[in-house]
């Protein structure tokens, strides 16, 4: 009988989960005329996580051990480099190709971005779910012990669409290559060091400490990657025009303050309006009132 490693079914429900979530929302808010481009663009992004590792990390990664046998710092330092220096390359080759580049514009930006990080995030999951599974402390947990690998790869598919839609903005909006990819590296780096930190038992805190310290990290840069592609799709204002903001009801489209008590649904909320005294489900981005920013990024 062929054995099924369980982080193979745990790397089945992450892909479940980004694509019924992540991928729900981008084509449900994409224009139908944006939808072929980012089917396309999560398609391509799938082998390439695997591609930049075995293809051109593992090869680099051999070279310098040699090199650096008598250096072990600076080696172990070096290897931080190599995610940002392999993955952020591997997500904007399909800039090269003409179809492609011709219809990113200020208005997709956001979605090709999110569309590139998801294809990318999950064929990341499934290249390390491989890897594990060689892993014997690793095989011995069954698959609903391994919320943490699910949660994280699910997380990580927005953390690369933030990577890669600020490369995006300044390669195809602002025309500057070198500082597109210099930020979107920066960003991956940022997010991987604490791993390093850890790695090194800085400050002496322990394993235990800084097991407790990555997860807030992991969950804090998570957050602040999410605000960043908000940011760059609704404008400066987004957070004001979640928690409050206006509203223009759509029964009887009267513009209304919105109330601090209502029922959150993510970027969704369910909530009364104080002229017809009806209850609507809503959108605070559906709604582009006197606040929106986006035009001016």
């Amino acid at each position: 009988m062929i054995s099924f490693p369980d982080i193979y079914i745990a790397a089945t429900i992450a892909t479940a989960l980004s694509l019924s979530v992540i991928g729900f929302l981008l084509f449900h808010r994409a224009p139908k005329e944006d939808k072929l481009l980012l089917g396309i663009l999560i398609i391509i992004m799938l082998p390439m996580n695997a591609l930049a590792f075995h293809a051109v990390r593992i090869p680099l990664d051999s070279f310098l051990s040699g090199i650096l046998s008598q250096n072990q710092g600076l080696y172990h330092f070096i290897r931080t480099l190599y995610a940002p220096l392999t993955e952020e390359p591997a997500k904007l080759w399909p800039l090269l190709i003409p179809w492609i580049y011709r219809r990113i514009n200020r208005k997709n930006l956001v979605m090709v971005a999110i569309a590139i990080g998801l294809g990318f995030g999950i064929g990341e999951a499934w290249n390390i779910a491989v890897l594990l599974s060689k892993n014997a402390e690793i095989a011995k947990y069954p698959w609903y012990m391994l919320g943490g690998y699910i949660g994280e790869r699910a997380m990580v598919c927005v953390m690369h669409a933030a990577f890669t839609v600020t490369a995006l903005y300044f390669i195809v909006i602002r025309k500057s290559i070198v500082k597109g990819l210099l930020l979107c590296m920066a960003l991956h780096f940022i997010g991987n060091f604490p791993i390093y930190l850890a790695g090194n038992n800085l400050f002496g805190l322990g394993k235990t400490a800084w097991m407790i310290i990555l997860n807030i990290w992991v969950l804090v840069y998570f957050l602040s990657m999410g605000g960043l592609l908000a940011y760059l799709e609704y404008g400066d204002k987004w957070l004001y025009k979640i928690f409050k903001g206006v509203m223009k009801c759509p029964e009887c489209g009267s513009v209304y303050q919105r109330p601090v008590f209502k029922f959150n649904l993510l970027h969704k909320c369910y909530e009364k309006c104080p002229a017809c005294r009806h209850w609507h489900l809503v959108s605070a981005f559906d709604y582009e009132d006197r606040f929106s920013g986006k035009e001016n990024l």
